[in-house]
């Protein structure tokens, strides 16, 4: 996807809660085609995009009564790869009354061949540093096996399984997937969001869903929203290793066929919140 990379923070409330991307979430990284041997048939817009960000539901126990803040994404085309940056500043307020800020930036590198990447994870709560990644991934081929190396916060690194796939090319898979007709996948996808692995990521597919009620108005460069083909995508995350029911966080997105998300709604199990695209600008390709 142009990936939404939720990672979850280290909140020290009874709620912890995947900033990613987080990230945001795992899941929009965004990328074109990949190479001259691989067919051209996804071609996504670099752009940057803006979601005002609220509570949707607080489940009992969860603790949090409110979730209000808006979330960045951006996509740069860096000719051999894609740049991506996404921000999420979120204002927590819990049922005793505590108030919480969390701020959380994800930036990464992912070559255009889709075998490499590099990723910088920091999370903050109140300004406090709760938790910083940095590294980098390789694979030896498209549907091969790969290793990652941590540099931050130790080093670390540890085999992928064969079938790994970064953000950017299951993004693609997925709309392939969907143009296709197909429901369901389920693919082994590494985005540097955790210390001890990849995720499992189950994607649903279905029709796009209607505009909610009382959402914010969009503005900018709205055509390239235009007659765009879109699914309804949820994903749910799974650690490489757990066999058990749960997920450990879910991502409905109304996903078009040039990466962009018009709406998105991140479910943590305690509480989901929602993020609405408001602010759309268009970035301009290099001439590489």
């Amino acid at each position: 996807m142009t990936k939404y990379s939720f990672r979850r923070s280290r909140v020290r409330t009874a709620v912890t809660f995947a900033a990613a991307c987080a990230t945001i979430l795992l899941v929009l990284w965004i990328s074109e085609t990949a190479d001259a041997q691989q067919p051209q048939d996804v071609v996504l817009a670099p752009h940057r995009a803006t979601y005002e960000m609220k509570l949707s539901v607080a489940r009992p126990n969860s603790g949090i009564v409110e979730v209000n803040g808006n979330m960045v994404l951006e996509t740069v085309d860096a000719c051999d790869g894609w740049e991506i940056k996404q921000r999420i500043k979120l204002n927590f307020v819990r049922n005793d009354g505590e108030e919480f800020e969390t701020d959380s930036n994800f930036t990464s590198y992912e070559s255009k061949d889709n075998l490499a990447l590099r990723f910088s994870v920091r999370n903050t709560q109140n300004d406090e540093v709760e938790e910083e990644l940095r590294g980098q991934a390789d694979l030896e081929s498209l549907g091969g096996k790969g290793h990652a190396t941590f540099t931050l916060p130790e080093a670390r690194s540890f085999d992928l399984p064969v079938g790994t796939m970064f953000p950017t090319t299951h993004l693609m898979q997925i709309i392939r997937h969907a143009r296709a007709g197909e429901k369901a996948v389920t693919y082994t996808v590494f985005d540097g969001a955790r210390l001890d692995g990849a995720f499992h990521v189950n994607a649903v597919i279905g029709k796009s869903p209607k505009p909610a009620v009382g959402a914010p108005p969009m503005r900018g460069d709205l055509g390239l929203m235009r007659n765009v083909p879109s699914w309804g995508v949820r994903f749910a995350f799974f650690a490489a290793d757990d066999q058990g029911a749960q997920p450990e966080y879910e991502l409905a997105l109304d996903l078009l066929a040039n990466g962009i998300a018009r709406s998105m709604q991140i479910d943590y199990g305690d509480f989901a919140v929602d993020a609405r695209l408001v602010q759309l600008q268009a970035l301009q390709r290099p001439k590489c």
